[in-house]
């Protein structure tokens, strides 16, 4: 499955030279950014240690905080007028780019050669210090170049204040489509007036402490707790599934929808980003719906070269906790930071034991604890070492 602190119109305007569009106003309570960097989604599952007492009472807690603080989502507007647009439809792509030059051939030509190509190709880059730009000039894309990695919702932000058309594809440089995927998100919607995002891959539920916790089970058990799990299987023969949220390698949005939430909140750097939107898209009465037969490829961790799974667990955590500080109580944000710190160090240490590869690292387990500044740094000195830039 690529990766802000003030307000969406400050950031937006910094990230891309070429933008110079109003944004949304600023929101109350704002939070430390969360960071992240560029695309490649969660690490692989672990097979941690005994967790099943701690995954019971994380799951009690979380019943408990979502009967106190569900809410009620409004109807959808009402856009059954518009006409069903099929394979005539407007599509802008935008794809967040940082060192991910090798991809963009490859992902170019799967965009334009399929049964529906998208009307505008235009890559949003964080910075990039190798071919970047010049190699998705070469593909084909409207390159918007930013001076700084302001994270992954910003530089969608600033994808999205230059779309005109109706839907808007938001994409990672390393997902790989099949020829009939856009038109596939396409029909969902056109065909779905309640559903404002399309997507593909697994269904996932909101995240939880108990399904974070639940991911750590070693793999006998995780047959014994698979409902306890983040995501559920979905037959393949539906065409449309309602889910929580998809995964935003490959997301297909209705652009006026999204614009009236505000876009995504840049205060996640990297990741949960995908998931904020669809949950406040929900509490206005909007669906996010995944189309199995929308087949995508997607080489995890890897839009960002550089960058390893270890790196982009400790921004994943870190979204996590402030995830949980947004929606619900500080006291179920801490538990949960704990959780994360604790379940992370027991897994390193059972796969130091039995001479494992690490999944996580124990840098990870601090990672909620730290500023998203301070996770940035050791992260792009870790990089400049591998790459050599350093």
């Amino acid at each position: 499955m690529t990766c802000p602190s003030t307000g969406y119109a400050t950031s937006a305007s910094r990230l891309c030279r070429r933008t110079a569009v109003d944004g949304p106003s600023s929101r109350k309570n704002r939070m430390p950014p969360a960071v992240p960097l560029p695309c490649g989604k969660s690490p692989d599952r672990p097979s941690g240690a005994h967790l099943n007492g701690l995954v019971d009472m994380a799951r009690d807690f979380d019943i408990m905080i979502e009967r106190a603080t569900r809410c009620d989502g409004r109807d959808a507007p009402d856009t059954s007028d518009r006409p069903e647009t099929g394979t005539t439809a407007q599509v802008t792509a935008v794809v967040v780019t940082h060192n991910s030059a090798r991809h963009l051939q490859a992902l170019g030509h799967a965009l334009a050669s399929g049964s529906l190509a998208p009307t505008r190709k235009v890559v949003v880059d964080n910075a990039s210090v190798d071919d970047t730009v010049a190699e998705a000039r070469l593909a084909g894309f409207e390159v918007l170049e930013s001076e700084s990695n302001h994270g992954f919702g910003a530089a969608c932000n600033a994808g999205l204040h230059v779309t005109s058309t109706e839907f808007v594809l938001f994409c990672n440089p390393d997902a790989l489509p099949s020829p009939s995927a856009l038109e596939l998100l396409v029909t969902a919607l056109t065909s779905n007036s309640r559903a404002a995002i399309a997507g593909t891959g697994q269904a996932h539920r909101f995240s939880s402490i108990s399904r974070v916790i639940a991911a750590f089970a070693p793999r006998p058990l995780q047959h014994r707790i698979k409902r306890f799990g983040g995501t559920f299987p979905v037959e393949q023969g539906k065409e449309q599934v309602v889910v929580d949220y998809a995964v935003g390698a490959f997301i297909l949005c209705r652009a006026a929808a999204v614009s009236s939430v505000g876009g995504f909140d840049e205060r996640f750097f990297l990741y949960s980003e995908e998931e904020d939107l669809s949950r406040r898209l929900g509490q206005r009465g909007w669906l996010t719906v995944l189309v199995p037969s929308a087949l995508v490829a997607h080489e995890a961790n890897a839009s960002s070269d550089g960058v390893d799974k270890t790196d982009m667990a400790r921004f994943r955590f870190h979204s996590l906790y402030w995830y949980y500080r947004k929606y619900h109580s500080r006291v179920y944000a801490e538990m949960a930071r704990c959780a994360l710190a604790m379940c992370v160090t027991i897994d390193c240490c059972y796969r130091a034991l039995t001479r494992q590869e690490q999944v996580y690292g124990l840098e990870t387990a601090s990672a909620p604890f730290r500023s998203i500044d301070s996770i940035r740094r050791d992260v792009e000195r870790r990089v400049g070492r591998r790459t050599g830039q350093e």
